[in-house]
């Protein structure tokens, strides 16, 4: 990023202090790095991208010494961003990383979600670019059909580190964290014209949460065990900054790549940022707002999708305004499209490449028979289903069911934003308010533009959904983009009443006063649970025996050990079996049933190639799933009780090409004297979990 930014003297970037040009540097790292390594990594390996990263990191210490300057902060703000730094590296660590006590693993919810992006980066390590689906086998690796650029980098520190799949994704998401206050930075300098103390109060604003407590603490009250996340309330949550950087940070990632193309091209307009941008600079950043976008298609598909749309709504009302650079925006707009499609052209063929994959990034339970990526639907903020069931609506669910849910999905709609948005709903009402009274001659295209994609995208995530999988992930990632505007006009409105001289964005009142403050500690309040929740769930969920999660501590534990003494004897280049989880039909009480921990931990663990991670099979990531219902079939029978012998055991194994298999307490065969678990060689072997070899094993590398 550093080098990119001083090659092209970015917006002046050699002229800039240590301090700026730090923050344009790691802007456009995150808009260059993705897009670049995914092309050297096609062309040449993922061993080219780890020389291109170790010779940038030489020359930009060499620029760095050639050019060495104060930072231009004062005492203070060393300190806070010292303290703002190492507080983020030690909340994602405590948040994510495993706690051990005695022969028990505690781990975070987050590894539900993360076990899949793990094994994902795994795959890029030990199959190159582009990688193979880790979680399907039909004979042969299959290529992945998915946006996994992500993962290529995190491959890469991986190689260049020599540290594991899990600690690399782990260290992404608090890069991930640091691109994110550097980009509010920038947003707060470049396209509001904010003064430092402003933009501390944006950054701030990032670890506060709607009003979530409020049906949090109802779930603690009302169900017989706590969810996981605190967003779990909701059927389509909006996720808090920290949870989706915890969650998702190659979601988060494309958010920033499409905000930052968008300030790139916002500053090549000095009617509109109010700042003189030489003929080179702006070029150079048309471009580099191409290269932003392309990168943020391979992070995450529903994310620049969701931009595109914006972008294009924003162009047509700046058209019904008759914007004097209309013609100007159209034009590099067009540019900027078109650059992206031919960067883009070879990983869009890779996505092209069967029309029998999706681009969902949830396990195939999930899967929905479609053959369509959106569809028009009301966005389930609260579950409609609390209400269909009720005897006055009996005759109306037996008639028109599908119209009976849209439409307390829109009566539910409101209530349920206010539970999600909290003080940033409450700013957006009352910034609207403020804009009908605002003089027709008042200007502020900064302002009124925040403003339009904030209800843009609001209407957008609410109104249109992804049908690729019967969860909303376009809905879930793309709301990030109003939210990040969301969280600017919530920053406008409380500088301009905390910071003496600031022309105030809403008038203030003693309401409207207390209606802020009041939600603002509220959401505080629901940032501190949210994280207690995240690393306190396990520990107050495994002594309760009724609700089933008792054994995760041990299992984590053993399956982390048997796979850990595997390493040293088996090839990265194994296939590894185990019984996908039972079907889970009743999903009233949790969100993630403890089989389905369980399923993610040995999707995390294994480290190598599995040849069904899932009960209807992950094809949506790549493979044939023609093969599926063979490899199902064979399964089940292979872990039928009483178990076949070890002969059928290794005629399965030299049918699918598998070296490994995985039995433990949770499989009905486990205590059985006969069969296979029994007469296999035990190659790991825990109290609950063992690893069997049954195929010939593959050359071990050196």
């Amino acid at each position: 990023g550093y080098l990119v930014a001083y090659a092209t003297d970015l917006f002046g970037f050699r002229q800039m202090g240590f301090t700026e040009r730090s923050m344009w540097a790691i802007a456009c790292s995150f808009s260059v790095v993705p897009i670049v390594s995914y092309l050297v990594g096609r062309s040449a390996g993922l061993g080219a991208i780890c020389w291109l990263f170790a010779g940038s990191a030489l020359l930009t210490l060499l620029l760095l010494w050639h050019r060495s300057s104060r930072p231009g902060w004062s005492r203070r703000d060393r300190w806070v961003i010292g303290l703002l730094a190492c507080g983020w590296i030690a909340f994602v660590l405590l948040m994510l990383v495993d706690l051990q006590v005695g022969n028990k693993l505690y781990f975070s919810v987050v590894m539900a979600d993360q076990s899949y992006r793990v094994a994902f980066v795994d795959a890029v390590v030990r199959t190159g670019i582009p990688p193979a689906n880790p979680l399907y086998f039909a004979g042969s690796p299959a290529p992945m059909h998915y946006y996994y650029y992500w993962y290529v980098l995190c491959a890469a520190v991986v190689k260049l580190a020599h540290v594991s799949a899990r600690q690399s994704f782990i260290a992404s998401s608090i890069w991930a964290g640091f691109g994110l206050m550097v980009t509010v930075k920038l947003y707060t300098t470049h396209f509001f014209k904010w003064g430092r103390k402003q933009g501390w109060i944006a950054l701030g604003l990032l670890f506060v949460t709607g009003a979530d407590l409020i049906p949090a603490l109802g779930n603690v009250i009302l169900q017989p065990s706590l969810n996981g996340d605190i967003h779990w309330w909701s059927v389509d949550p909006i996720a808090a900054w920290p949870d989706s950087l915890l969650w998702v940070p190659h979601h988060v990632s494309s958010v920033l790549c499409c905000l930052l193309g968008f300030l790139y091209l916002w500053r090549t307009f000095q009617s509109m940022n109010q700042e003189p941008v030489s003929r080179s600079s702006s070029r150079w950043a048309i471009m580099l707002a191409a290269v932003a976008f392309a990168s943020g298609f391979g992070l995450s598909i529903f994310v620049a999708l969701g931009f595109a749309l914006m972008m294009i709504v924003w162009a047509v009302w700046l058209a019904v305004l008759r914007h004097a650079e209309r013609f100007a925006l159209w034009r590099r707009v067009a540019a900027i499209s078109l650059l992206s499609a031919v960067i883009l052209a070879l990983f869009v063929s890779e996505l092209m490449g069967s029309h029998s994959h999706s681009v969902g990034g949830q396990g195939s339970e999930s899967a929905a028979p479609t053959k369509h990526m959106f569809s028009l639907s009301v966005r389930r903020m609260i579950d409609p289903g609390l209400l269909t069931g009720l005897p006055v609506f009996t005759a109306w669910n037996k008639a028109h069911p599908v119209l009976l849910d849209q439409t307390l999905r829109l009566i539910l709609l409101l209530p349920g934003l206010a539970m999600e948005l909290g003080v940033y709903g409450a700013v957006l009402v009352l910034v609207l308010l403020a804009r009908r009274r605002r003089p027709p001659m008042q200007v502020d295209h900064a302002r009124d533009t925040a403003l339009f994609f904030c209800v843009c995208g609001l209407v957008m995530v609410l109104f249109i959904s992804s049908s690729v999988i019967s969860n909303n992930d376009f809905g879930y990632r793309a709301v990030m983009l109003p939210q990040f505007f969301l969280l600017l006009l919530a920053a406008d409105v409380l500088g301009s009443w905390w910071i003496p001289g600031k022309t105030c964005a809403v008038p203030a009142t003693p309401g409207k006063r207390r209606l802020l403050y009041s939600l603002l500690v509220l959401g505080l309040a629901g940032s501190i649970y949210a994280a207690l929740l995240l690393r306190a769930w396990l520990p107050i969920e495994a002594p309760r025996v009724q609700n089933g999660f008792s054994q995760l501590p041990k299992d984590a534990f053993e399956i982390r050990e048997a796979f850990a003494s595997l390493n040293p004897v088996a090839s990265k280049n194994a296939v590894v079996a185990f019984r996908p989880i039972d079907p889970i039909l009743d999903r009233n009480n949790v969100v993630v049933f403890p089989s389905e921990f369980y399923q993610r931990m040995l999707v995390m663990n294994a480290g190598r190639q599995i040849l069904n991670a899932e009960r209807e099979c992950a094809t949506q990531f790549g493979g044939d799933p023609a093969e599926c219902p063979v490899i199902q079939a064979a399964t089940v029978q292979l872990y039928a009780s009483p178990p076949p012998s070890a002969e059928w055991a290794r005629d399965y194994c030299s049918r699918f090409g598998v070296q490994y298999l995985v039995i433990s307490h949770r499989d009905p065969d486990w205590d059985r004297d006969t069969g296979w678990p029994v007469t296999l060689p035990s190659i790991a072997r825990e109290p609950g979990f063992r690893i069997l070899q049954c195929g010939v094993p593959a050359m071990l590398e050196f």
